[in-house]
């Protein structure tokens, strides 16, 4: 099997499938392992078999990715095959398949949904990686060079999954790629000249210190050094946001960070920030027997702070109800009709559930769940995929809503009359303008809902203005608020928002609801989306409850107001009454540019991976390229480690020379080792002047080379057979001109493995390694010592 190369393509197929490994954090579940690695043990198979036959690598090239195509029909054309092998209905199947691949990573964030497409798409890329890394470690022999395929793999994996992975992913890895490397490396070592007697196992039968072995053992020394600096200093050293390369899976235009996992909203908001590109994927398709559809709450936020929503400390009772008590504050005579929603397939986590309000009767079969007492919010103990409630669809009468701003305020509402100190007075200025003073509770929000909506001048848009112009032509960085109330430009948290502290300013309780719009309707069935990821405002009314209105635009997504919030067309016209063309028909909520609304918050994946917290300018930035720069300059300290150390155990042994004879001897043995390590290694037991001859034959040395080489040789033999008092000559000019000659004529790889890898540099490790152990194993000797001089002692 040694034309075969059998251990050989086992190592480069291990490292093709180790390098596969962390692909299990982007596609869920991982039921492509399997045949992804039944397509690299095609290409090893194939590729022994190959180099067995043949020893043209264009021939075991192609015979392995015809190999890949048919292991590809076996497992994954079933059923578009011609008597089992692949034809024009297999391309045809395939490409539906890889499209459908292609659609799965636009549209999701890791971990994606492993659908047959995924399982085809991996399976190939990683048998064509196989195939590569074949070809350049095993073929080629060049283990080196296949670790840039090996390393692109794994970058798929780190620049797309949100999150840091686990450091077994990169050990794994980068064991399998260096014992590669050193395996390589230890061939390469062996068939340099040598005239040491071999054993039949191959092993020398002298004791080796200085050869093969000796380099295998500072080699893994270095190798498990090395993976734990790698591993170790990425902790310690500020790293740039991962958008080196694509930015993260389903990063494109029409994607975001939602996967086909667990999807949740968080409970804290940042009115100073928004998310471009919301994702379309489904987060839960329902049925319903409403006539007009209403948003799925998931949370309520009553804090404001520092431009940040937060929510309150939540009191939930958990169990398995059927029936839910209604809120203390609706009075038994609003009128209202129950509905009922059957949710499937929901993909947000718990303990959030998206569902309407308020709620009647539930079923979540064994997901154990209760309502916030302080915000009447549905949560869960554990996400649940399919659950249906019943819900009241309420119609306040004008004469409920009718209301004076000085109603009840006391209790839980003290906090949902708090304004934010910030922006209070450019508020109060509005409230003045917009809002009557004799207006009703309704009436007000009417007005404040109107003014933002329509009469305000204000522009729906993801791209948030960062400073605004003063009366004096002056950019101006206000709050968060002001910034809005005065640029005019926002999205729907900003909108909510505004319309929230207005209300408050106004004498209305009010607080932030998060959660989805109603979605889009095919066949019956409503699908609701990333996209459709909302905030709206909550108020309070007397004897009636929180109420939902809607301040963001129209024409954004299908933000339609409820009827009750808006004003009568006609004198004494109920506003219960208006046409649902107008206030109640949910149609399609993706905005007719193809753009989508950032939702209620910053969306993320449950696994709370946000991207990264460094900018690109301030002293962040300027303290992470210090970081960076520091890593470069250990790393380059560390390439160095080897080499230093050569010079440092040369300079010491010449320092420590009795006499010049020694000096002449040590550069003599310097020069011998420096070029041997160019792979120029004369027969052992040579005399100088035999030596000489074999360097000046092998590295075709002639000219001022040679007599260098000759005054070297001379000034040796001067040194060790020359009598007493005779002059001895300094040849350390001369032995480095002849190392010059010799490396001249050496290949590349050959003058950067003396360069890097000096045998004087691996021995020097060698000896402080050893060093060390003496030192930390001297206790334990101490210990042994008295222990047995004590025993010796009693007996």
């Amino acid at each position: 099997m040694s034309r075969g190369r059998l251990a050989d393509s086992l190592i480069a197929g291990a490292a093709s499938g180790v390098v596969a490994w962390p692909l299990t954090t982007l596609f869920t579940p991982a039921t492509w392992v399997r045949p992804t690695l039944a397509m690299v043990l095609v290409v090893v198979v194939v590729g022994v078999v190959g180099r067995m036959v043949t020893t043209s690598w264009i021939a075991i090239a192609a015979a392995q990715l015809v190999g890949v195509v048919l292991a590809a029909g076996w497992i994954y054309g079933r059923g578009h095959l011609w008597f089992g092998l692949p034809y024009s209905d297999t391309v045809l199947a395939f490409n539906r398949l890889l499209v459908d691949a292609r659609e799965t990573i636009q549209n999701y964030a890791a971990p994606a949904p492993t659908t047959r497409g995924i399982t085809l798409a991996v399976g190939l890329a990683i048998g064509v990686v196989a195939i590569i890394v074949d070809h350049l470690a095993v073929m080629r022999r060049s283990p080196a060079l296949a670790g840039l395929p090996l390393l692109t793999a794994f970058l798929i994996s780190a620049s797309n999954s949100g999150n840091a992975l686990n450091p077994m992913f990169f050990v794994a890895a980068g064991a399998v790629w260096l014992l590669m490397l050193g395996r390589q490396g230890i061939a390469s070592l062996r068939r340099w000249s040598t005239t040491v007697p071999m054993s039949t196992t191959g092993r020398r039968s002298s004791e080796d210190h200085d050869g093969a072995y000796g380099y295998a053992a500072v080699g893994r020394s270095l190798a498990v050094a090395g993976l734990v600096a790698a591993v170790v200093l990425p902790v310690v050293i500020p790293h740039f946001p991962t958008r080196y390369l694509i930015d993260g899976l389903g990063r494109s235009s029409e994607a975001t960070g939602f996967s086909d996992g667990q999807i949740g909203l968080k409970s804290t908001l940042d009115l100073t920030k928004s998310l471009k590109s919301p994702s379309k994927a489904p987060v839960l398709s329902y049925t319903t027997n409403a006539a007009i559809l209403t948003p799925l709450r998931v949370g309520v936020l009553d804090t404001y702070l520092g431009d940040n929503w937060r929510p309150e400390p939540s009191d939930v009772d958990y169990g398995r109800r059927s029936t839910v008590a209604l809120p203390d504050e609706l009075g038994a005579d609003v009128p209202r009709e129950t509905y009922r929603i059957s949710v499937e397939d929901s993909r947000i986590e718990a303990p959030q559930i998206a569902a309407p309000t308020p709620l009647v009767t539930a079923d979540l079969g064994r997901v154990t769940w209760g309502l916030d007492r302080n915000t009447s919010v549905a949560v869960v103990n554990r996400s649940a995929r399919s659950y249906s409630f019943t819900y009241l669809a309420l119609n306040p009468t004008p004469e409920s809503l009718g209301q004076s701003r000085q109603g009840e305020t006391g209790g839980f509402l003290r906090e949902d009359l708090r304004v934010d100190p910030e922006s209070q007075d450019l508020v109060s200025r509005l409230v003045d303008e917009v809002v009557p003073q004799d207006a009703s509770r309704i009436e007000a929000a009417r007005a404040i809902q109107k003014y933002l909506r329509a009469d305000g001048g204000f522009r729906y848009s993801l791209d948030l203005p960062e400073t605004v112009k003063n009366d004096l032509g002056q950019d101006e960085r206000p709050d968060a608020i002001s910034l809005f109330l005065r640029s005019k430009v926002g999205y729907c948290v900003q909108f909510a928002t505004a319309m929230v502290m207005m209300a408050r300013e106004a004498g209305i309780p009010a607080r932030m609801a998060i959660g989805f719009l109603p979605g889009t309707a095919d066949r019956g069935t409503y699908t609701v989306r990333a996209s459709d990821a909302h905030a709206w405002p909550e108020l309070y009314f007397d004897g009636i409850g929180w109420l939902r209105f809607e301040p963001t635009p129209s024409g954004t997504q299908n933000t339609v107001a409820p009827p009750y919030s808006l004003a009568p067309t006609t004198p004494g016209t109920d506003p219960t009454s208006t046409s649902t063309a107008t206030g109640g028909s949910t149609a399609n909520p993706t905005r007719p540019d193809g753009a989508n609304d950032p939702g209620a918050t910053d969306q993320a994946e449950t696994t709370g991976g946000t991207s990264g917290g460094l900018g690109w300018l301030g002293p962040q930035t300027r303290l992470v390229v210090l970081w960076v720069l520091l890593g470069l300059v250990v790393g380059l300290l560390g390439s160095l480690a080897v080499p230093l150390a050569a010079r440092s155990r040369f300079r010491r042994r010449l320092r420590h020379a009795p006499d010049e004879k020694t000096r002449v001897e040590i550069e003599w043995q310097a020069m011998t080792e420096r070029i041997g390590d160019l792979g120029v290694i004369p027969p052992r037991g040579s005399t100088p002047r035999q030596a000489g001859r074999f360097y000046q034959r092998e590295a075709y040395l002639e000219g001022d080379q040679t007599e260098a080489l000759h005054r070297v040789v001379d000034g040796v033999e001067r040194s060790r057979y020359a009598p007493p008092g005779s002059l001895v000559t300094d040849i350390r000019t001369d032995t480095q001109a002849v190392v010059k000659a010799v490396s001249g004529v050496r290949r590349r790889k050959d003058r950067l493995r003396a360069t890097w890898w000096p045998t004087e540099g691996l021995l020097e490790w060698r000896d402080r390694r050893a060093a060390v152990a003496r030192v930390l194993r001297r206790p334990y000797d101490r210990f042994q010592d008295w222990r047995d001089a004590r025993r010796d002692y009693r007996a």
